[in-house]
């Protein structure tokens, strides 16, 4: 079969041709179309992302809360630097909790960023970010000062004039360590009795509402904290444990009232206890007593407690008070002496020091009245 050809059109039948349509029309037209083709795309989008159909085939509108522009950041005491940048981090403060370590590793800050409610913008410059920690530029809802050398019942005075309420149940907390995490000492939870001398010195900043109990458990934090990197192997040559020597690091702190003589206390403490003599401190029977001013009566001296160091050879069972770190390091790293004897000599606090007990005698009887 041949194949079917459609006949070309006869010149003479076929319509006369009209004017021709402009070709610039054409392109507005197509162009028309391609517009208003965009803009239903545009709007079929926008549809859906505004409503979802449910699986019943309703609809539900979902509204997008904007991100706030800054967040609140509470930094507390006994934070250290690697749990602020965490949290710093994960409300998108900072981008990169690496590079903050190591900026204020660079900046010799990372112990010294200051506890304090803060506001940020987020991803805040991190220069930013790093002056205000380190300058302390945040709000603090409640400062408490607590310096070293006190003992728990010491304390409560402090949290008293802050208003705090329930502050006389802060030693009563003190004597209950089981209801807190005991701090490590040496890289090992010791077993103890007390939280006395676990209570680290320092200055807090507490949130309204907070009692006690909060400022125990930012002490503790504080003390595991602060004193990780202190040279705990010198407890093995010293011959005590890592809580012995925060036991006689507290005794350095009510004894010595001039700095460069805390590792004198320390080697006379040392010393006694390695000739086996009782180590004859009035600080820690003023512990015993519960009498930190005035003269101690002859009662005070003879009270039967293991607690009085003059008649009870050895250290006390438990701290006197709250070391700082500067007594701990005196108590890792004691005078190399054979001082076993010292006596107040001024009323500024220094003391005359000795290996001989007349020497002593002499010095006593020529030491001023305190």
């Amino acid at each position: 079969m041949e194949p079917f050809l459609e006949p070309w059109p006869d010149p003479e039948s076929a319509p006369a041709p009209g004017p021709r349509e402009p070709r610039d029309h054409h392109r507005r037209n197509r162009f028309i179309t391609v517009a208003v083709f965009v803009i239903a795309v545009l709007v079929v989008i926008g549809v859906g992302t505004g409503v979802l159909l449910s699986s019943k085939g309703k609809a539900t509108t979902v509204t997008t809360q904007p991100t706030p522009a800054s967040v609140e950041i509470v930094v507390s005491s006994g934070m250290n630097a690697s749990r602020v940048a965490a949290l710093l981090e994960q409300n998108g403060v900072i981008q990169s909790s690496t590079e903050f370590l190591r900026r204020v590793e660079a900046d010799g800050t990372v112990d010294k960023l200051r506890p304090g409610t803060y506001k940020f913008s987020r991803n805040e410059a991190l220069d930013s970010v790093i002056n205000k920690l380190e300058k302390g530029l945040g709000e603090p809802n409640l400062k408490a000062v607590i310096p070293e050398g006190l003992a728990a019942s010491q304390v409560v005075p402090i949290l008293v004039k802050l208003g705090m309420a329930e502050s006389g149940s802060y030693a009563e907390l003190a004597g209950q360590p089981a209801k807190f995490s005991i701090p490590k000492v040496g890289g090992s939870q010791p077993s103890v009795t007390t939280l006395e001398g676990l209570l680290f010195p320092s200055t807090y900043f507490l949130q309204p509402g907070d009692g006690p109990s909060q400022v125990i458990k930012a002490q503790l934090a504080a003390f595991e904290s602060k004193v990780a990197s202190l040279q705990w192997s010198n407890a093995v040559a010293l011959k005590v444990t890592p809580y012995q020597v925060v036991i006689i690091a507290s005794i350095i702190e009510k004894e010595a009232r001039v700095p460069e003589e805390r590792a004198k206390v320390a080697a006379v403490v040392y010393n006694r206890l390695a000739k086996g003599m009782s180590l004859g401190i009035d600080a820690t029977i003023r512990y015993a007593v519960g009498k930190w001013t005035g003269a101690l009566t002859q009662k005070d001296l003879e009270v039967d407690s293991p607690f009085n160091t003059r008649t009870h050879k050895g250290l006390p069972p438990s701290p006197i008070c709250s070391p700082g770190l500067a007594a701990l390091n005196a108590a890792l790293a004691p005078a190399k002496a054979d001082y076993l004897y010292y006596v107040l000599i001024d009323k500024s606090g220094h003391h005359f020091f000795t290996a001989s007990y007349d020497e002593f005698l002499k010095a006593k009887n020529q030491s001023p009245s305190t």
